[in-house]
């Protein structure tokens, strides 16, 4: 007897082949309400100073992300720790690559030069940017929308929303277009390995190369053509990794 294509993905989840795929309402219910703790941060800066702002807004988007999670979202620590690490050493080390590459893009774009990014200059700032931002983004942009979207308008278009939404709130030009490159990059990786663990890990690494590194990177940093191969070789490798687990089995029947 035919199945209907809903069966297949209730019986891919039940049979750990696959995740369940999330619904798009209650996504962007998630996204406006992390959206709104975040703009907190301009209420908050004049009354308990900047650092202690972001860090209390990460901390409650990460708690919200958290507690709306879906139950049925794969929890398995020492799989997600290894992809994690996996995705930190390949946004570490590919840094340079993507300096370069956004650079060249906005000199295309026609941006004016920009004075570099400040580095987090705080111990508060530091555990926002390094340890809730990337938590809280990817589990928001990657594991939540890009996916919802996905089975409603397609992977392409998917990946160029989540994006868009990823890179809107950062509000600079420059920041603007960065997290938008990186988006794609995050969310054709979360597509190719179906492991958010993954995206969260090479987040994280990307904002610890920037800590470190400099922007432009000028500290323990490779030139950029090593860059890139250094980075996309460790994100291959990650990715296969993650699709040992889940193979090639998708919710929305691409």
């Amino acid at each position: 007897m035919p199945t209907s294509l809903a069966q297949r993905d209730a019986e891919a989840v039940r049979n750990g082949r696959a995740e369940p795929r999330p619904e798009l309402l209650p996504a962007l219910l998630v996204l406006l309400t992390a959206w709104s703790l975040l703009a907190t941060q301009a209420l908050l800066a004049p009354r308990i100073g900047r650092p202690t702002a972001v860090l209390l807004s990460f901390v409650a988007a990460t708690a919200l992300v958290l507690a709306t999670r879906p139950r049925a979202a794969r929890r398995e620590p020492q799989r997600a720790a290894l992809l994690c690490g996996l995705g930190a050493l390949a946004g570490f080390l590919g840094f340079a690559a993507w300096i370069s590459l956004i650079a060249a893009l906005g000199g295309a774009l026609g941006l004016p030069p920009a004075p570099p990014p400040q580095p987090p200059d705080s111990p508060l700032l530091l555990l926002g940017v390094l340890g809730f931002a990337p938590i809280f983004e990817e589990l928001l942009y990657r594991e939540r929308l890009l996916l919802a979207l996905r089975a409603r308008v397609g992977a392409g278009l998917a990946v160029a929303i989540s994006s868009l939404c990823f890179a809107l709130p950062h509000l600079e030009a420059w920041a603007v277009l960065g997290t938008a490159c990186v988006g794609l990059a995050l969310g054709a990786l979360m597509l190719a390995g179906r492991a958010v663990a993954l995206c969260i890990g090479m987040h994280a690494g990307l904002n610890l190369a920037a800590v470190v590194c400099g922007v432009p990177p000028g500290r323990l940093a490779l030139s950029p053509a090593l860059a890139l191969f250094a980075g996309a070789g460790i994100a291959a490798v990650a990715v296969l990794a993650a699709r040992r687990r889940f193979g090639t089995i998708t919710l929305d029947g691409h």
